[in-house]
Parts: structure tokens; C-alpha cells; sequence
């Protein structure tokens, strides 16, 4: 897999997925003070050890549509059908698949 940059919610902070941290995932707050009848904090959090807050939604199921778009973004290529090299002079292409640099931009609601 290429390199992918996540880039934070707020927009301050460019992860390099893969290389800075290994694993993206959500995690539910509750506020301490109030128990579990306050509101949950929905989050997605990278993780390298530590966790870091990266997004805020307003549900689990947001968070987990979010995790599903930058797993189609880490699985995506750049890819080229190849030629049979029917111009006079031309060499045959085989088709092929390349990794590029992806950026997958934390959308903010």
C-alpha cells in the first residue's frame, strides 16, 4: 500500500497513514462528571501507541461511514488499460495498476 495522508478535521494536522501511525478507530466519550446520561462524544482516533483525536461526529454510524470512505481511499489505484500496439511502429502495452500518494481530507460533519 502508498502512502496516505489523512488530514485532521480542524485542518491543523497531516498524518501519513502507514508511517506516522497503523490504525485508525472509533472511540465513544462520555463525560466523566455526568455519567453515562450525558451526551457521548463520537470520535475517530489514530493510534500509535496513544490515542489521538482527529474527527468528531455527531453519531457511531457517521464515524463508521467516515472509516468505510478512507478504506475505499487506501484501496484505490491508478490504473491503465495498456495497448495492443496496433500503430506501425508502436510496442504493446501489458495493462497495469500503480500506487500514488492519496490524500483523504476528514470531512467536518
Amino acid at each position: 500500500m502508498s502512502n496516505v495522508y489523512i488530514r485532521s478535521q480542524n485542518r491543523e494536522k497531516l498524518y501519513d497513514f502507514g508511517i506516522c501511525f497503523n490504525c485508525l478507530q472509533y472511540e465513544e466519550k462520555h463525560d466523566c462528571k455526568r455519567g453515562k446520561e450525558a451526551a457521548a462524544h463520537h470520535t475517530i482516533c489514530i493510534s500509535d501507541g496513544c490515542l489521538e483525536e482527529i474527527a468528531e461526529y455527531e453519531s457511531k454510524e457517521r464515524c463508521i461511514e467516515v472509516l468505510d470512505e478512507i478504506e475505499k481511499v487506501c484501496s484505490s489505484y491508478l490504473y491503465a488499460e495498456g495497448s495492443r500496439g496496433l500503430i506501425r511502429g508502436s510496442t504493446p502495452m501489458q495493462p497495469m495498476a500503480t500506487v500514488i500518494p492519496r490524500v483523504y481530507q476528514m470531512p467536518e460533519k
